[in-house]
């Protein structure tokens, strides 16, 4: 043992989150031990919470999977990595080939699962497949949080799935982390057509001064029928962040013939079936899906961080200006339920 370390543990879905003091385990081959500075929440934590993907057999567990922290302890054969560097950790991996052994911590007798990584806690041990070196030019720490799953999950989607063309016209569906990420990649790319979509008017608000997009708040049927009605086969590219059955599958025939994409980033039930029209297929319209960045796999994390650094004025704009303490973590699960912030950030 080292020293205590408090974190975040989910031990029962559907209940409250808990706090508990963990002891770092000796680092194995390929692992370091990283002091957290910033952690977000995503959606998917929320999913993990209420059983959204299913029945959870590693609890109880610590959980997050985007922070940023810095490096105070290397196990051997770590390479390209030194004490002192300030790294992202995430969920994406660098290479699907390398190896690691999930850990569990202690916590007074107690096992508490992890895997790979985990970002609510002090300090986090973390296989090197996991983490990524932020470059000199980028000095916001606290932005950095949407590299470790967000932007990456985004630019591969519109960058490695969709390939689109700067006059391509897009729709983006959900105006949360994983859209707002959409937009700061199609802006990066100079796109001048695009359309985001949400029936969370106060999340439409965040950012200002977006000459190249237009902000349709859709609360209720009536509006999103006419919606359709309005732009039936209008678009290039359908970006979908929402997960939700019903408005993927009354969207679909949106998508231009021939040549319209529809790509799926927002985690829809565990399982769940979706139908769409065949003919909507027949003409050419194509439904996929974007897991991460190129199949789970970061490898061209500079370009997010060019992204980054290109779109930090509205990242600014969208990010909740207050931190969250770790104690204060069922506060944030609560006020990001409630659509009071749009990422919360818990800074260490």
């Amino acid at each position: 043992m080292i020293f205590k370390n408090q974190a975040v543990v989910l031990t029962k879905q559907k209940k409250k989150l808990s706090l508990y003091n963990l002891e770092i385990p000796k680092l194995s081959e390929g692992y370091v031990l990283v002091k957290m500075k910033y952690s977000a929440i995503c959606h998917t934590q929320l999913n993990e919470i209420n059983g959204i993907l299913g029945k959870d057999k590693f609890l109880p567990h610590c959980i997050g999977h985007e922070g940023v922290g810095e490096i105070i302890k290397k196990g051997k054969n770590v390479k390209n990595f030194n004490i002192g560097d300030t790294v992202v950790v995430s969920w994406i991996k660098k290479k699907v080939s390398k190896k690691y052994n999930p850990i569990a911590f202690n916590s007074n007798g107690k096992k508490i699962n992890t895997g790979g990584y985990n970002t609510l806690l002090k300090y986090t041990v973390v296989s090197d497949n996991r983490i990524f070196k932020i470059n000199k030019k980028n000095k916001f720490l606290r932005e950095s949080i949407l590299l470790g799953c967000a932007l990456p999950t985004a630019s591969n989607a519109i960058l490695n799935v969709a390939k689109i063309k700067k006059n391509s016209k897009v729709l983006i569906m959900g105006m949360g982390g994983l859209g707002y990420s959409s937009l700061f990649v199609l802006n990066y790319l100079k796109c001048k057509d695009i359309v985001c979509i949400d029936s969370n008017s106060r999340r439409l608000k965040l950012i200002k001064n977006q000459k190249n997009c237009k902000f349709v708040h859709l609360e209720g049927q009536h509006k999103l029928d006419i919606f359709i009605e309005n732009n039936f086969e209008k678009f290039d590219l359908i970006i979908d962040c929402t997960g939700s059955k019903k408005l993927i599958e009354k969207t679909f025939s949106l998508c231009k013939k021939f040549i319209g994409k529809f790509i799926l980033i927002g985690n829809t039930k565990i399982n769940e079936k979706i139908s769409i029209n065949s003919w909507d297929v027949i003409f050419g319209k194509t439904l996929t899906g974007a897991w991460g960045y190129g199949g789970a796999v970061m490898n061209n994390f500079e370009i997010n961080q060019k992204i980054l650094i290109d779109q930090i004025k509205n990242i600014k704009q969208i990010l909740p200006k207050k931190n969250y303490q770790i104690s204060q973590i069922n506060n944030a699960i609560n006020d990001f339920i409630r659509g009071k912030v749009l990422r919360p950030i818990i800074k260490f």
